[in-house]
């Protein structure tokens, strides 16, 4: 019977054991088509209980690394083993309000990308956008990245600028270049699942630094560096996922002085900054010699664009070219002509503004029977975080959502190590286009959950 060891995992048990699944896929330790032990089988032989195994297989099925067959078990796929972060769903199931998935408002209605599609078929040179670009991007379109740069606080020169196809290729080509394996990353408590992955996938160590109600704490990061020798410290300071929070500006202060003191990489993922009706510094523009700036237009237009930029140190900008040329070698010309031509004409920062407009509704309909003391949010934010009440496990909260018809992400989902950590769901609003669900979906959660309880405060 497959018995895994677990003591080199971290996290919640049931992400512990979906890992060692994938780790022994991946060393051909499991076969393909190999039949996995009996859930009630396993959780006895790991000394665990039955309900972490079941949660281990389905969160292994989801990262398609096994299938269950009715009546015969669950079996190894045949086919290679996928990311451990989901795919999005492309057909939501009917009858459900799926607040998983953190994707922006659909613009699509926006005319400007219909003409903006036609005018590019008679682009004077078009035939330059359909073949590779020398240097990877050519000179106007690097020119006017940073003009929409220095909009957010990163004045930066044209050369230093490199085009991705979005931010997490941008954040797989910055700890590409900047580390090795058996690196130590350091995180917040909870963190993007996308990181994860990429640190599996670079063989990188993960530990979690803690965190409170305005993101990573500067003593416990200078105390974590006291003790550890770590290359690099990955953060989401604005609109910080999962929690929502923004950091305030004399912290981002304190975590640059400490990593200038230690010696230590940033790699600030700012992909919701676009967003923010008052920009705060970036730690990037606090210690530009020690840290990749990272952006995109996923959250603020649209992910199908895939146009992002790094800004990374002076010292890494040929590593990072020679990364993006092996991954991709380009960001997609055409796309970013196009995303040029916006921020040039001003249609860039009225998308964006749209896009926070729609995003506000959504979190005011949402929050109307809830309040602020229940409910992490902003206003521009397409994510809230949901603070339960001390009595209230997370696993229980999504059970009850989901015969509810609400499918929502548990705070454990985004946990990097164990101990304390905030407890709360993860709400994704932006997607939602039906406001009586966001209606529905705000009752359900006071009712069950606040209406006799009292509001919690951040429990850290």
């Amino acid at each position: 019977m497959w018995k895994p060891d677990l003591s080199n995992y971290s996290g919640p048990k049931y992400i512990a054991l979906a890992d060692a699944l994938c780790d022994d896929i991946r060393k051909n330790r499991l076969k393909p088509g190999e039949k996995l032990p009996p859930q009630r089988e396993l959780a006895y032989g790991l000394n665990i209980n039955l309900g972490t195994v079941t949660k281990a297989y389905v969160l292994a099925s989801e990262r398609g690394l096994v299938r269950g067959e009715i009546g015969r078990g669950t079996f190894v796929r045949k086919e290679p083993p996928s990311s451990k972060t989901p795919w999005p769903k492309e057909n939501l199931l009917p009858g459900r309000i799926d607040l998983r998935s953190d994707f922006p408002c659909s613009l699509a209605d926006d005319p400007i990308f219909r003409e903006t599609f036609s005018n590019l078929g008679n682009h004077p040179e078009l035939g330059r956008l359909l073949q590779y670009q020398p240097g990877s991007a050519r000179p106007d379109h690097l020119e006017t990245a940073r003009v929409w740069l220095s909009g957010f606080g990163v004045n930066t020169l044209t050369e230093n600028i490199v085009i991705t196809n979005g931010a997490l290729h941008g954040g797989f080509l910055s700890l590409m270049v900047l580390t090795n394996p058996g690196d130590l990353l350091l995180t917040d408590t909870l963190t993007s699942p996308a990181v994860r992955s990429i640190a599996a996938m670079l063989h990188l160590r993960l530990k979690p630094v803690a965190m409170d109600e305005h993101g990573m704490i500067p003593g416990e990061l200078e105390e974590t560096l006291k003790q550890n020798r770590c290359r690099a410290l990955y953060m989401i300071p604005n609109f910080h996922n999962p929690t929502a929070s923004v950091m305030p500006l004399e912290r981002r202060v304190a975590i640059a002085e400490i990593a200038e003191k230690y010696h230590l990489y940033i790699l600030e993922d700012d992909v919701f900054g676009s967003l923010m009706e008052k920009q705060v510094s970036p730690v990037s523009s606090m210690i530009p010699a020690l840290s990749f700036y990272i952006t995109s237009f996923s959250k603020g237009i649209a992910p199908g664009l895939r146009v992002g930029y790094i800004v990374p140190p002076e010292r890494f900008h040929q590593r990072v070219l020679t990364g993006l040329r092996v991954t991709s070698w380009m960001a997609s010309p055409m796309m970013v002509e196009m995303v040029s031509g916006w921020i040039k004409d001003g249609n860039a920062h009225r998308l964006v503004s749209l896009q926070a407009g729609r995003i506000a509704q959504r979190v005011a309909i949402f929050k109307k029977h809830l309040n602020e003391a229940t409910v992490r949010s902003n206003p521009h934010c397409p994510h809230v975080w949901l603070k339960l009440p001390s009595s209230i496990r997370e696993s229980e909260a999504v059970m009850v959502l989901s015969r509810k018809g609400i499918d929502v992400t548990p705070g454990e989902y985004f946990s990097v190590g164990s101990g304390m950590m905030p407890s709360g769901l993860r709400l994704c609003l932006g997607q939602i286009e039906d406001f009586s669900e966001l209606e529905y979906a705000g009752r359900m959660i006071h009712k069950h959950f606040f209406e006799s309880s009292g509001t919690p405060g951040f429990h850290i």
